[in-house]
């Protein structure tokens, strides 16, 4: 296929460029659920400001919701530190962790977040390589000498769990090199099966209201992280964004009190989707890893040759969006496709991928 290659981000502002300018297109590059923000966090929300008064807000978090949250994930309050976004926070870790120069190592495939951080910040991403094959488990050893070890779990762009003797493993492995680990626990919600809790002195965890409680555009995530960590996360809010405003926060709340019903029936959705892909991409020649949660599909086929030129051909001629392979570590025979569209949507926009490849 032919075409200009662009970049992951580039390539979601033209969706977004071209929908505004009319042109139907079916979006499945960026990793948006396509559900409605729960009706009880948007009461939430609306109530607070309502009673609510201009002003600043703590910038570790309204006390509520980290007490909610510490609840939820079984810690103290004093180690929990909201931020605008579970990117946010990621770019804030790496930011009062490492220095310029310092080595952060994450498994591959990855979000591209990670290494444009790391380029931002000065910092030596180190992909480490791994294979559809091996259902995309890495190698702890890898690492070599990080100084923080970044890992998705479930992972995006594959939507698979790691094994849970790899996660302990390299946990092990990153404290005998004085590393912290870092787990990106964005799609944790949305896993179907339950993954375990994982712990340590050298262990952060980061997790996202956006994709398990669809609330993409509020801004909302958290940390939890040993004091000393979380007490630097706070400074780095207080220099950046100051505070999540309150009724954002309130929303938060709002979803931990409603998660059993929220996450049962999100759960459902992707489970629904995510079968109705794998059988159309099947279908369709494509090979990929079983995902073990929502949202993604990450495949490849024999026809794509360079995912990067696909994508642009696919948007420009056929008005499917989907994220290239390429902006998730190289992966140049590979697509992303988020299944946040219906289960009918799902199976005839991935049918005509597979037909346009057999032109």
């Amino acid at each position: 296929m032919s075409g200009e290659s662009m970049g992951f981000y580039e390539l979601a502002e033209k969706v977004l460029a071209l929908e505004r300018s009319g042109k139907k297109v079916v979006r499945l590059n960026v990793g948006d659920t396509n559900i409605p923000t729960p009706e009880c966090a948007v009461e939430a929300a609306v109530a607070r400001l309502r009673r609510s008064k201009s002003g600043y807000g703590p910038s570790a978090g309204l006390p509520e919701l980290r007490q909610k949250i510490a609840e939820r994930e079984g810690c103290d309050a004093k180690n929990v530190v909201i931020g605008p976004g579970s990117k946010h926070l990621l770019y804030g870790i790496m930011s009062v962790l490492c220095g310029r120069g310092d080595k952060v190592a994450f498994p591959s495939p990855y979000w591209p977040a990670y290494s444009l951080a790391c380029g931002q910040l000065g910092l030596k991403a180190n992909a480490m390589d791994a294979n559809l094959d091996a259902k995309w488990d890495f190698n702890p050893a890898d690492m070599e000498k990080a100084k923080v070890l970044l890992i998705c779990n479930p992972l995006n762009p594959t939507s698979t769990v790691y094994p849970e003797k790899l996660i302990r493993g390299a946990i092990g492995a990153a404290a005998d090199k004085g590393a912290h680990v870092v787990l990106d626990e964005a799609y944790r919600g949305l896993a179907f099966n339950e993954i375990p809790e994982y712990g340590g002195d050298n262990v952060i965890r980061v997790r996202s209201f956006s994709k398990e409680f669809s609330m993409e555009g509020w801004r909302l995530g958290y940390a939890i992280a040993p004091e000393d960590v979380a007490k630097k996360l706070i400074a780095f809010n207080q220099i950046t964004a100051t505070c999540v405003a309150p009724f954002v926060q309130e929303a938060g709340i709002a979803c931990l009190e409603n998660e059993s019903e929220i996450l049962a029936e999100s759960r459902k959705a992707w489970r629904l989707r995510t079968d109705a892909a794998q059988k159309a991409l099947a279908e369709s020649g494509f090979r990929f890893a079983r995902p073990d949660a929502g949202i993604y599909v990450f495949a490849t086929h024999p026809a794509i040759r360079d995912s990067g030129a696909f994508a642009m051909s696919l948007l420009e001629k056929e008005g499917i969006a989907v994220a290239p392979g390429t902006e998730f570590g190289g992966y140049k025979t590979f697509i992303r496709i988020c299944v946040n569209q219906p289960e009918g949507t799902l199976r005839d926009a991935i049918g005509q991928i597979g037909r346009f490849l057999m032109r």
